[in-house]
């Protein structure tokens, strides 16, 4: 399935899937499984940057500020979008998508931008969750659930402009995977 180029930047020759939602909505875990599904490559955003910048994303929040951290957000993007060799799954960060540099990048490169929709309360549940488990919490934010809450409000005006929606409450990851994938019409729907 190659695309066709466009005007105002180079198309993929690849077809790109890219995840997006609030923490904990399960981006990573559903892209691994789309991924697999259909024999695609899988990229973790926050991994790539973890892995250019030999720091974590808390680190980078915490020593260079969220201005920084966008930039090479934006820039692993861009870098994994023009360079994709085969069919690529992406797992966004959940401010990736909100951010308007990257949603052009993902519109210009003709991504479909799914977004795993689930209510703020059970979100803030499972960051809260893995929280206890782990004595490093990746999600601080998750200890103040005003903020918490707050913010996914102002995000969640820029994750309904997604190509799909998909509600993943009471649905396991594999289901909300090839929901995702016979909705991009890439696998046909299951016979009854």
């Amino acid at each position: 399935m190659r695309t066709t180029s466009q005007p105002g930047g180079r198309a993929p020759s690849f077809p790109i899937v890219a995840l997006t939602g609030f923490m904990a909505a399960g981006k990573s875990t559903v892209g691994r499984l789309l991924a697999a599904q259909l024999n695609w490559r899988f990229v973790d955003l926050d991994y790539e940057i973890e892995a250019r910048t030999k720091l974590s994303i808390h680190e980078i929040f915490a020593a260079q500020g969220e201005p920084a951290f966008r930039q090479i957000e934006c820039d692993a993007l861009r870098s994994i979008l023009e360079n994709a060799s085969a069919p690529t799954v992406i797992a966004l960060g959940g401010g990736t998508f909100v951010q308007s540099p990257n949603a052009a990048l993902l519109r210009r490169h003709q991504a479909h931008v799914v977004f795993l929709e689930l209510d703020v309360l059970e979100l803030l549940q499972r960051c809260r969750a893995a929280r206890e488990r782990s004595a490093h919490n990746p999600r601080p934010l998750a200890a103040d659930s005003e903020a918490f809450c707050s913010l996914y409000a102002e995000r969640l005006p820029s994750y309904r402009k997604a190509e799909l929606t998909v509600n993943t409450h009471r649905k396991s990851a594999e289901r909300v995977s090839r929901e995702i994938a016979v909705a991009l019409h890439l696998l046909p729907p299951k016979r009854p």
